[in-house]
């Protein structure tokens, strides 16, 4: 197997999950690890690094894993373009549009080159079973879905960086609802006409977001709706969608803190004249997964692009710039 020479940038909590993940797929030959914080870098037998662009200056390397704050992603992938070096970042891919245009500029003066941001959830089961569903016809087109994603914050949860603005660039939203607009852009299309109400309900001396209510429309009509919040004591997630011939509804999600609940995935045909059960209640068809292979897909579809010139599906430069455009917009109207 080609290895891929790698160096990670921030080795918290991300960039350990990381760190496994590339050990685990075979495909990667860790060299570096940098962190500013020497207490992340304690037990590991590569060469560590606390300033991240004496790492980049020092080792030879194929490509950049980046699992920093927020305000610094930009810097760092933007660099490490610069250095002829493909790159894996995590999101958002900066505080705000303006960090993402700027690293697509550099990109886009770069040839051959793979970069891509980590926006896992759509290589979660259910998700890419429900794809595979629309994909197939069988329940029709998406005309509207709605979204929750909810957390409990937690005691800390107002001094935690994720909410300092100058460090994350904005709150709840940002940090965890982005995945919930990225699965919208994608089941849904392109919005155009977007509403918000972004709000301090509960930590009302915070500089962030704690709720954020969205709805959306596209040009063509369908409708989603997103509520991400801090504010929900019990983790959520679920995701409807409402098809022309059936429905899709994801419930839970398999994360590490397994706080979601179980991941699974309903959907029916609908049935106006009754064939299959009363009016309202056709049979269910319901998966239910107990795995999650999110990280390896991720990491995979990084490795074929870099050692055999596959295209990224997910998590591109113009996914990026899409998701980004769509929380500024929503955190302007709100």
């Amino acid at each position: 197997m080609c290895k891929i020479k790698a160096v990670i940038i921030g080795m918290g909590k991300m960039g350990k999950i990381r760190y496994e993940c590339m050990k685990n797929h075979g495909g990667y030959e860790i060299i570096a690890l940098c962190d500013n914080d020497t207490n992340n870098l304690i037990g590991y037998d590569e060469k560590t690094f606390t300033n991240w662009q004496e790492c980049l200056d020092t080792m030879e390397y194929d490509a950049v894993v980046v699992s920093t704050f927020n305000h610094i992603i930009p810097d760092i992938t933007c660099y490490a373009l610069q250095k002829n070096k493909h790159v894996l970042a995590e999101k958002p891919p900066g505080k705000n549009l303006a960090d993402t245009i700027k690293i697509k500029k550099v990109y886009d003066t770069t040839s051959d080159l793979v970069l891509k941001f980590c926006f896992n959830h759509r290589y979660h089961n259910s998700i890419m079973e429900a794809r595979a569903l629309i994909d197939s016809g069988i329940v029709g087109e998406v005309i509207c879905a709605r979204g929750v994603y909810g957390k409990a914050g937690s005691q800390t949860f107002a001094t935690e960086w994720r909410n300092d603005k100058n460090i994350s660039g904005g709150g709840i939203l940002l940090d965890q609802g982005i995945h919930m607009v990225d699965l919208l852009n994608y089941f849904v299309g392109d919005f155009i006409n977007i509403q918000s109400t972004i709000d301090n309900i509960h930590w009302n001396s915070m500089q962030t977001e704690d709720s954020a209510f969205v709805i959306l429309k596209t040009n063509n009509g369908k409708v989603a709706s997103i509520h991400s919040t801090a504010l929900q004591w019990r983790h959520k997630f679920d995701l409807d969608l409402i098809c022309t011939n059936g429905y899709i509804a994801l419930n839970g999600l398999l994360t590490s803190t397994k706080s979601y609940g179980e991941e699974r995935l309903t959907y029916y045909n609908k049935d106006l004249m009754c064939t299959t059960g009363s009016l309202g209640k056709p049979i269910e068809h319901t998966l239910c997964f107990d795995s999650d292979e999110s990280w390896f897909h991720e990491h995979n579809e990084f490795y074929n692009a870099v050692v055999f010139n596959k295209q990224i599906q997910h998590g591109t430069i113009d996914d990026s710039i899409k998701v980004m455009s769509i929380i500024e917009e929503i955190y302007n109207k709100g």
